[in-house]
């Protein structure tokens, strides 16, 4: 959809609400219609695909790649996006996100084309949480929720803060500003401050501070559950170094470029296409070992201590890959998801 209120002839902000299932998280995409620069806001790695798929169709010159928050429930892809598109990747400043182009305080504004999105601390649910404004919507993370609000139980978070941060900050807005928070699990898209104000159990116009701290204290929440991986991984900004902090089931090739310049010796991409197909343009400084011929490189293939297996888009290296496990080799990880045509499109650099 796209902004009602602006006039014929005039530029219009043009909107897109995407959602991951497994995590119950809202992804958001505006851009100009006439100058065509954008931002998304709180991108799911898993996602990645599919956000890159509708900037490079619609034409999106992505100036901005932004996170409400260091998450606890989902990997961020700024970082790959940022590689992909030459976004900057933006944080709040309190975050203290080293790799991040952008570190906003209170009141800072984002450009793109004739609009500007204006950033509003909002902590509490984390000490780092900042919600965002433009024409008429509030993108407010995971600080206030449909009907609800962030618990406040980890990252230095704080009932007082985040009562706060509400009543005094979000319900300021005007009433018919519209509500896009960070997540919802009951299928509902978007509120208004008049309906939160109004009908939000938690923390409506009416509700005490006193209250309020006592509920949050005591919602007896279980802990997140991938908490001890994704927090780290987004302080990197999507992105680890570290062997642990690699999800190896889902690994891409967006992944493995990431990687590339820190590969250590005892590690090696390997790419099972064709000579012919490998002369063509293949992932710099890897190995080709054709499928069908990896037998005679057992012994070598098994002296890394990882080896990262690829094709064209997935199959043949799955293939090599279960061929490899019957053999005894447990340091494979196969990018069976994504190959080469993922990583020429996404302009990574190639090796003739």
């Amino acid at each position: 959809m796209t902004n009602s209120m602006a006039k014929p002839n005039q530029p219009k902000l043009v909107f897109r609400q995407f959602f991951d299932k497994d995590t119950g998280t809202f992804t958001y995409f505006l851009f100009d219609s006439e100058t065509m620069e954008g931002l998304i806001i709180d991108p799911v790695k898993e996602q990645f695909d599919r956000s890159l798929q509708f900037i490079e169709e619609l034409g999106v010159e992505l100036k901005y790649v932004i996170d409400t928050h260091v998450h606890a429930d989902h990997v961020t892809s700024s970082c790959m996006l940022r590689e992909a598109t030459g976004a900057k990747s933006v944080f709040g400043e309190p975050a203290g996100i080293e790799c991040a182009d952008i570190l906003l305080e209170d009141g800072d504004e984002l450009e793109f084309g004739h609009f500007s999105l204006k950033a509003i601390a909002t902590p509490g649910h984390t000490d780092a949480c900042t919600s965002f404004y433009t024409e008429g919507m509030l993108f407010t993370g995971d600080s206030l929720l449909i009907r609800g609000c962030g618990r406040t139980d980890f990252q230095l978070g704080d009932p007082e803060k985040l009562y706060e941060s509400i009543t005094q900050k979000l319900y300021s807005y005007p009433d018919d500003t519209l509500v896009y928070p960070g997540h919802d699990y009951l299928g509902r898209t978007a509120s208004c401050i008049r309906e939160e104000k109004a009908f939000n159990p938690r923390i409506g116009s009416g509700q005490t501070l006193e209250k309020f701290v006592q509920i949050m204290k005591n919602l007896d929440l279980p802990k997140p559950k991938h908490i001890d991986s994704t927090v780290p991984q987004n302080l990197q900004c999507g992105f680890s170094l570290e062997l642990g902090h690699v999800n190896e089931d889902n690994f891409t090739m967006h992944d493995l470029y990431q990687l590339l310049d820190n590969l250590k010796s005892t590690e090696r991409v390997i790419d099972v296409r064709t000579p012919n197909e490998y002369s063509q343009g293949h992932v710099p400084g890897s190995l080709n070992i054709p499928m069908g011929n990896e037998q005679s490189f057992l012994e070598e293939l098994s002296s890394y201590q990882r080896i990262f297996v690829h094709c064209h888009s997935g199959r043949r290296a799955q293939t090599v890959y279960t061929m490899l496990g019957m053999q005894g080799l447990e340091n494979v990880v196969c990018i069976n998801s994504s190959g080469m045509a993922d990583w020429t499109i996404a302009g990574f650099p190639v090796e003739r």
